[in-house]
């Protein structure tokens, strides 16, 4: 791949006017937000950190989205990731609202297992999308079924679904980039070499794996020892190449289980999530927590959402939190939230640059 995607880092420093607006105290809005357009999913992994949400058959509805998308792409909105609660591909609406964000000139990116992106939903949505990740544990089918839990034959789709995704790239010339994540556990560990080896003859541009983090409300719990299996990064990465991307994130997984360095999360205003039933919320560790909802996209707009004394209120009670109790280990915004507290509270002798 001709860039690095930054998928141990964060990319907000490619945004220095909307950091400097923030710096200055001005009101911003999100540069990305996260849909759920599903909140029902066909798989049931072991890992989910959504538990306990409940699976419920919730669908985000497309015209209510897309209204908003194109009031926020006017505020400074680049970028929306389908991923959320549950598997984006049940919402029947899906690839219209992904070629509708990108109607609006907003890139849009999809986190899915998978087992339901068909070619003709290739066919279909493909080229809308910056970047897709299919969500696998494994590629061989015992330890696939027993981490991810989905229907009999999930894999063997998932890998025809990821050729043909593949192909229809290359017949097309799209730029999309197709990924694989795998959430390292014991039980998959010693697969992952061959894994990776697997996805490159498949033709993907990355394989990214990653550490679990523990969810507040989930039910789903587990302790891992992250620091003995940080040695199977240089046996993995003697699969990449030029055009076969391996990130292991090493970074993350050695902030399992430390304190964080900064007091508050001052990335909230750069990112947002909206679940299945549309409801606003600050980020995904506090879905399903009434007292942290911002509002609902179907009682009002986003814009009135976004501008109304409830978010303030909330960003204040959330900011008086320990956020090492709060919060999950190695979080989406960790990264973010070092950049900017040191911009908040820079060291000595700054000018010397």
């Amino acid at each position: 791949m001709a860039e690095n995607i930054r998928m141990d880092s964060h990319k907000l420093i490619y945004h220095p006017e909307t950091v400097a607006r923030w710096l200055k105290g001005e009101m911003i809005y999100p540069i990305e937000i996260e849909i759920s357009p599903s909140g029902a999913c066909n798989h049931r992994c072991v890992f989910c950190a959504v538990d306990y949400v409940g699976y419920r058959p919730d669908f985000l509805d497309k015209d209510t989205i897309l209204r908003d998308i194109a009031q926020m792409s006017k505020k400074g909105l680049k970028s929306v990731i389908c991923s959320g609660e549950g598997e984006p591909l049940l919402n029947k609406d899906m690839p219209e609202i992904a070629k509708g964000i990108r109607a609006w000139g907003v890139d849009v990116a999809m986190s899915t297992n998978g087992a339901l992106f068909t070619k003709e939903k290739a066919e279909d949505c493909l080229e809308a999308f910056t970047w897709i990740r299919f969500s696998v544990a494994s590629m061989e089918e015992d330890s696939y079924n027993s981490i991810q839990r989905g229907q009999a034959g999930d894999l063997g789709r998932v890998k025809v679904n990821l050729a043909e995704a593949v192909r229809l790239k290359r017949d097309k010339k799209l730029k999309t980039t197709l990924g694989v994540q795998c959430l390292l556990m014991p039980e998959n560990m010693g697969q992952l070499p061959g894994m990776a080896r697997q996805l490159r003859e498949i033709g993907v541009d990355y394989f990214t794996i990653k550490p679990y983090s523990q969810h507040l409300h989930s039910g789903n719990t587990f302790q891992i020892d992250y620091s003995a299996m940080l040695e199977l990064e240089k046996e993995i990465r003697q699969y990449a190449t030029e055009t076969f991307q391996i990130y292991f994130r090493a970074n993350a997984m050695k902030k399992i289980h430390h304190e964080k360095c900064y007091q508050q999360c001052h990335g909230l205003p750069f990112m947002t999530h909206i679940d299945a039933r549309g409801n606003v919320w600050p980020c995904v560790a506090h879905i399903g927590t009434e007292e942290f909802c911002y509002g609902n996209i179907y009682e009002q707009t986003f814009e009135e959402i976004w501008e109304g004394s409830r978010r303030r209120e909330i960003t204040d009670k959330l900011n008086c939190l320990d956020i090492n109790k709060v919060c999950r280990e190695a979080c989406r915004l960790d990264e973010i939230n070092r950049y900017l507290d040191e911009l908040k509270h820079p060291g000595e002798h700054v000018n010397f640059i």
